[in-house]
C-alpha cells in the first residue's frame, strides 16, 4: 500500500509575543501523529489569521493549491479550530476537500467525518 501524502497547515489568530512558539507546538505535534500514523509528510504552512474567515490566508492557500493539484490525501491540524471558527465554512471547506479526495486528520480526533450520516449516527449513539 502507497503511503499517505500528508500537509501539515497550522493557525494562530494573533500576532504576539508567543505565535511562533504555539505554531512550532502545533507543528510538532502533528509531525508526531503523521509518524505515528506513518503519513509522509510532503508540505507545512502556516498562517497568523483570524479563524472566521479564509481569505489573506497563503498558508491555507498554498495547501489548496497542492491538493487541488492532487499532491496530497490528508491536511493534518491540531483541531478543526485551526482551520475555521466557522462552522458553515469548514462543513464547506470539508466537502470541497472531500471531492478532491482529501481528508482530515485531527491530532485530538483522528480522521475528521462531517457527513450527515455521520453525524446522526453519533447523535443516536449517544
Amino acid at each position: 500500500m502507497e503511503q499517505k501524502k500528508a500537509w501539515i497547515y497550522c493557525r494562530v489568530a494573533h500576532n504576539g509575543p508567543d505565535s511562533a512558539e504555539a505554531l512550532a507546538a502545533q507543528r510538532n505535534r502533528l509531525e508526531a501523529y503523521a509518524k505515528e500514523h506513518g503519513f509522509e509528510v510532503v508540505g507545512t504552512s502556516a498562517d497568523i489569521a483570524s479563524g472566521l474567515k479564509f481569505d489573506h490566508r497563503p498558508g491555507l492557500l498554498e495547501f489548496h493549491n497542492e491538493a487541488v493539484d492532487g499532491d496530497v490525501d490528508i491536511l493534518l491540524l491540531c483541531d478543526l479550530a485551526r482551520l475555521s471558527r466557522d462552522l458553515d465554512r469548514t462543513l464547506q471547506y470539508w466537502y470541497l476537500l472531500r471531492d478532491l479526495d482529501v481528508s482530515i486528520h485531527t491530532a485530538n480526533s483522528g480522521e475528521v467525518d462531517l457527513s450527515v450520516a455521520a453525524m446522526l449516527r453519533k447523535i443516536i449513539e449517544q
